[in-house]
């Protein structure tokens, strides 16, 4: 058995140094020519697919670069107070990912994902490796949480999977439509958690007078006020006053609303590219398993990586890292100084734009809404597990200059509902399987 675990773990080893851009590919073209696409046609298509991805996570990681070092400035210099670290979802996926469960529930969510499919639970194929770890989230905090229940850690892991390809399945056909990504869900924790929410919040305000018939969607923008709405020039405009906020340099409050225009006129083009190879190869993948299966549809499930360089999403997404820090500082019950997550923002809101019909108005209102009543106070009460998962593999460390910070948590990942709820309601049966 010793031996076994051992082979398991050399494997996802070998598997985890491979980034996404060599990983899926890799994964896509296997599926591909084992359900009968010609290698050729497959590898060509893999190919396009891992460009695509490259562009999108350049473009992703300049984003974050620029816009990062703004939001710690603007920590600093609002000199907020509070004594838990927001640290991001970095240290707390490695944590996950170095843990002992880890070797355990990673093959097991391929298996389950696979057995699901054959039971007609999900339509969803999750190939993205890297994500399989947003649901280890659920077990992790629930293995820490009960004093290291291993049974209790796998029963909350298999609900979260549970719920994430579920809610993936549901808004697949609202994702495919306005995204036009045909035969692709978004099984991706992070993301799908905070869909029904917005959905029920698009919903209401849908309903109430002089927002419900508010057109702001980047078209109607860029109708109505030219250069003005276009949204280029949005970024430009939101990243000069990122940086003016965070008091930065003139040369370096240009150079971030330049960054920030250019994400938003590039990162589209990159997803383009990805859906130009990826169509094939999901379109084969898709047919086979039709055969096997008929009378069902099915979806390939990927990174919301590819949903973040909407216009809508990255203009809100950008506009609500001031606005986060300021509700930290205001609302009395939270005790996170909101930091390396900040810039992930848009990951929280990216499966939401279409549910307000690319509205910006609209989604920053959900935002707000989102990170004042789940991600502030949800990664506050969930500060305890993740620093003590990050201490198990000696990863805490609190970064200096952040006065009475005593805990780590993630404001994004770590604010997770569907994360949150699975491990508090598992945890409750603490003394089972001890």
């Amino acid at each position: 058995m010793d031996t076994f675990f051992e082979g398991v773990n050399v494997v996802m080893q070998f598997l985890l140094e491979l980034p996404a851009p060599v990983l899926i590919p890799i994964f896509l073209v296997i599926m591909a020519i084992i359900m009968g696409e010609k290698p050729g046609r497959a590898a060509r298509s893999a190919i396009i697919v891992g460009i695509g991805f490259i562009g999108i996570f350049l473009l992703v990681d300049l984003f974050f670069a620029e816009l990062a070092p703004a939001a710690e400035a603007m920590v600093m210099r609002w000199g907020l107070n509070l004594n838990i670290i927001d640290v991001g979802w970095g240290p707390f996926m490695g944590a996950i990912w170095a843990s002992p469960p880890a070797l355990i529930m990673l093959p097991l969510f391929f298996l389950l994902n696979i057995l699901l499919l054959f039971v007609k639970y999900t339509n969803t194929l999750n190939i993205d490796i890297w994500n399989y770890a947003l649901c280890f989230y659920a077990g992790q905090l629930t293995y820490v949480a009960t004093g290291y229940n291993l049974v209790l850690c796998l029963v909350a892991f298999v609900i979260s999977v549970l719920l994430t390809l579920k809610i993936a399945d549901i808004t697949a056909p609202a994702m495919q439509k306005y995204f036009n990504l045909e035969g692709i869900s978004f099984p991706h924790t992070v993301s799908v958690a905070f869909a029904p929410v917005g959905w029920v919040l698009a919903k209401v305000l849908d309903k109430i007078p002089g927002i419900k018939d508010l057109d702001a969607d980047p078209e109607v923008l860029r109708k109505k006020f030219g250069l003005f709405g276009e949204p280029t020039f949005m970024g430009l405009v939101i990243g000069i006053i990122i940086g003016i906020a965070a008091g930065m340099n003139f040369s370096g409050i240009l150079y971030l609303g330049m960054a920030m225009a250019g994400v938003m006129f590039l990162l589209p083009r990159m997803v383009s590219v990805l859906v130009e190879g990826l169509t094939p190869l999901t379109g084969a993948i898709r047919t086979k398993l039709q055969k096997w299966m008929p009378n069902r549809s099915f979806n390939i499930g990927l990174d919301t990586a590819i949903l973040i360089g909407h216009p809508t999403t990255l203009a809100a997404g950008i506009i609500l890292v001031p606005i986060a820090l300021i509700l930290a500082a205001i609302l009395p019950y939270n005790r996170v100084i909101p930091f390396a997550d900040l810039p992930s923002i848009t990951f929280a809101i990216c499966m939401i734009t279409p549910f307000v019909r690319g509205n910006v108005v609209k989604l920053i209102i959900i935002g707000v809404f989102i990170i004042a009543f789940i991600m502030l106070p949800v990664s506050t009460l969930v500060a305890p597990e993740i620093t003590q998962v990050v201490k198990d593999v000696n990863m805490f460390d609190v970064p200096e200059g952040f006065g009475t910070a005593t805990e780590v948590t993630s404001f994004l990942d770590g604010a997770n509902p569907i994360t949150f709820v699975v491990y508090k309601v598992v945890s409750l049966f603490g003394g089972i399987g001890n």
